[in-house]
Formats: C-alpha cells, structure tokens, sequence
C-alpha cells in the first residue's frame, strides 16, 4: 500500500508526516545484524531452566536468570544465528553427536545454528552442520532420534537482571545428577514463576 502523507501548516511552514517501513520483528526475517539479548527458556510441566554457558565451556541450565544465561543472539546469514554468552564471552557450539558446549573460538560448523519458530511461539534451534537441536535434556543419540527430545523448545525471554549486575561473580553451585532422574538438575520441589503459554493448550 501507498504511505498516507498528512501536511500540517504552522507559521508559514509546512510539516510532513509519513508512514515508513517498519522493519518485520519476526526473527525469521532478522538478517540485518540486529543484536538481541534474551534468556533462553526451557521447561516441560515441571521443570523450568534457562540455558547457560560458563567460563570450563559447559552448557547447564538453570531454574532462574542469571549472568550466565544473559545470550547475545546475532543473525549471521539468511536464517542462521549464532549465540554468545554475554558475561563468559563463549559461542554454544554443538559436536557432531550434539553435544554442547561453550568455545571462546567462532567456528561456523560447529556455533551455527538454524533457528526456527514453533507454532505455539517457542523456537528450536538446529545445528546448521549436523541438523541436530539444542537441548538441555539428558538424552543421548540424538542422531538416531526422530523427534525432539525433551528441553529442546525454547522462548528467548527479555532479560530482567540490571546489565550493570553482570560483572559481579555469580555463585553456582553445582548438584550431583541422576541421569536416570526424571529431575537432572533437583529443581522440581521448587517453585516455579514462569510458565509455558502452551501448557494450556496440552
């Protein structure tokens, strides 16, 4: 459609207003190098955990926002994007087995990743070399599975922790795992703040 142009007169002087293009806010269509700062959220009906990235290059997850979660996610190509843990500076990077992990080196095989917006609002992340997605969960042989394995759908959620915060040290402590446990990370018996907009249409 043809931009509106409206002309006000106000002292002898004429004022033009315009409609202008408004660049789509889809992230599908956010090629230009636009920088965004997001958390990104994971949960099932239980369970809720933010991505992190620390400074030994391991990728956990936890129940709350924190500096170690703050990620810088840049569009590198059409479609592709890679993502940077603000306070460690480390890329997520993925093996070719999909395993994760967090490397001070940009490498395109192994920090780009094809994102992709679900119908219920929550975007996966895909390796762009192995085509396997990002996921916190304990599965293992994601190459020889054909469906999305649990905490692999995430919301990239506006952070809410004061940017001045990120240069104090944040205290993590470290739980022993199950990986039998239907809770890895002990955090079902807490309660949760956030939830999934999709678990209620589940």
């Amino acid at each position: 459609p043809i931009p509106r142009i409206t002309t006000f007169r106000s002292s002898g002087l004429y004022f033009f207003t315009g409609a202008s293009p408004v660049p789509n806010s889809n992230p599908l269509y956010q090629f230009d190098g636009q920088v965004r700062l997001r958390h990104l959220y994971t949960a099932n009906e239980r369970i809720n955990l933010h991505l992190e990235i620390f400074s030994d290059g391991r990728v956990r997850g936890s129940k709350y926002q924190n500096a170690f979660s703050l990620m810088e996610i840049k569009a590198v190509k059409l479609g592709i994007i890679r993502i940077l843990a603000k306070k460690t500076s480390r890329f997520l990077c993925m093996d070719s087995e999909g395993h994760l992990y967090g490397s001070l080196l940009y490498s395109e095989e192994a920090c780009n990743f094809r994102e992709m917006v679900l119908r219920d609002g929550y975007n996966v992340y895909y390796s762009e070399a192995y085509n396997l997605p990002v996921s916190l969960s304990m599965v293992e042989n994601l190459t020889q599975s054909h469906q999305l394995p649990p905490f692999s759908q995430f919301l990239p959620l506006i952070n809410k922790i004061p940017l001045e915060s990120m240069i104090m040290d944040y205290e993590y402590v470290q739980q022993v795992r199950d990986i039998e446990s239907e809770d890895p990370f002990n955090i079902m018996d807490q309660n949760q703040d956030v939830r999934s907009p999709s678990f209620a249409f589940r």
